[in-house]
């Protein structure tokens, strides 16, 4: 069978041949072409939105002579990314506003507070801890060399910083220095000297030490006295112990002494017509007094001196002012914080001397030239100097949400005493009664 072998050996070398015709014997043939393209041009990023900036709402109590509004242009221009939004109101519709928003609605950023209103709301928890924007510190300077002790304690509740100081008060004796001077009369410095002064001043028909019927000024005299308002813990009421029942005693027997003139609010919040028909030649105040002075009675400029109130036991005095606070609910917050550290900066708050006639908080502020320089109304004395020094031992009143109530229930007992000729023992036993019964009930 080897002629079969043959046609099959050539049978597969033809398959052979052929197949190798294919693969590498065909012409190679064009690749198809590419589609041809131009370089890249580089293209514009596509337009961000304008982000727009943070408005802020400032309320603001100051009214005329605020020196809120006069830093809003410059912090503006610091912070190009936060607009602030100043509603400028008065004291009572500043409160009556603070009352609404913490029922309902949205708050302010920032709020000038009365430093009587925080015992109010702090118990709410209405404020933000501004320590956690502060960290301790306000413009890179420790907290405790920025202010006075005073005024730290007065901004703190629960270890928490609710307020910035912005402007203070404490109380010291308003005198006449031209008629002490007349008369040869050393400034009182004890309890027994005032009452010895205010005498000789109402002898002579030349006016009289000002008797107030409210808290205020009556607890400067419990202070002095070594006595409280409220215990250590806030339950109950004190000031009619013996320390308080004491220094009410002395405060309301001076007029009956002859040594002191029972002002009535019926004439007015303030005493300045009694200083202008001589009915008045001795006050206690605080430092904002010296700027309606200036206003009411500018003629008697050089006739006015202070000096640190006479004392019983030690120097007291309640201690207020105006706060700035951020409301617990503010949207804007860490822009409220940085417009509060702008308006605290040395020279806005020297501001607050020169526009409001108050006195700063910032102990940078307060010591400077500016502000503490010779004043001529007050015969070239470095009057400031006399309330730094009352701070120091000030305090201020607790922080308890009835506070309005016990403020309410106390002065309603003063004016019994002083226009009933209540006795005082009972007199604050009732109104202790009354606060011990709000007391527990909160």
């Amino acid at each position: 069978m080897p002629s079969k072998r043959i046609s099959l050996l050539w049978a597969l070398l033809i398959i052979f041949g052929l197949t190798l015709a294919a693969c590498g014997g065909a012409t190679p043939t064009a690749a198809p072409a590419q589609p041809t393209t131009s370089a890249a041009q580089p293209t514009e990023a596509p337009a961000q939105p304008k982000v727009e900036p943070t408005t802020i709402t400032v309320w603001d109590y100051y009214g005329e002579s605020s020196p809120i509004t006069p830093i809003v242009d410059a912090f503006e221009a610091a912070h190009p990314d936060i607009k602030v939004q100043v509603e400028s109101l008065d004291w009572d519709s500043t409160l009556e506003k603070l009352n609404v928003v913490m029922t309902g609605g949205t708050p302010p950023d920032v709020i000038t507070l009365d430093m009587t209103w925080l015992p109010t709301f702090a118990p709410l928890g209405a404020f933000a801890d501004l320590n956690q924007f502060a960290h301790g510190q306000l413009n890179g300077v420790p907290l405790e060399k920025a202010f006075s002790p005073g005024a730290l304690k007065a901004m703190q509740y629960n270890d928490q910083v609710l307020a910035m100081l912005y402007d203070f008060d404490v109380y010291a004796l308003y005198y006449r220095a031209d008629i002490f001077e007349e008369l040869g009369l050393d400034v009182p410095t004890t309890w027994d000297e005032l009452t010895a002064v205010g005498k000789k001043l109402g002898d002579a028909g030349k006016g009289q030490y000002a008797v107030m019927p409210d808290t205020f000024h009556a607890a400067q005299f419990i202070y002095e006295n070594g006595g409280s308002i409220l215990n250590a813990d806030n339950t109950a009421a004190t000031f009619n112990q013996p320390a308080g029942v004491e220094a009410v005693s002395y405060y309301a027997n001076l007029p009956k002494e002859g040594a002191g003139y029972v002002w009535s609010f019926e004439e007015g919040w303030e005493i300045t017509p009694g200083l202008k028909d001589g009915r008045i030649a001795m006050f206690s105040d605080g430092p904002y007094y010296m700027g309606i002075l200036k206003d009411a009675v500018p003629e008697m400029s050089g006739q006015w001196k202070v000096a640190v109130h006479p004392i019983s036991k030690q120097p007291g005095s309640y201690l207020g002012g105006t706060g700035l606070v951020i409301p617990a609910k503010s949207e804007h917050p860490e822009a409220a914080w940085q417009f509060i550290e702008f308006a605290l900066t040395k020279e806005n708050q020297i501001g607050v001397f020169e526009n409001a006639g108050a006195a700063p908080a910032l102990l940078e502020a307060l010591q400077s030239d500016a502000v503490n320089a010779p004043d001529p109304y007050f015969g070239g004395q470095r009057t400031l100097e006399v309330f730094l020094k009352a701070m120091d031992t000030a305090q201020p009143f607790p922080y308890v949400r009835a506070w309005n109530q016990i403020d309410e229930a106390f002065t309603a007992a003063m004016e019994e005493i002083l226009f009933g000729d209540a006795d005082v023992k009972e007199a604050l036993d009732n109104a202790a009664a009354t606060i011990d019964d709000v007391l527990s009930s909160q």
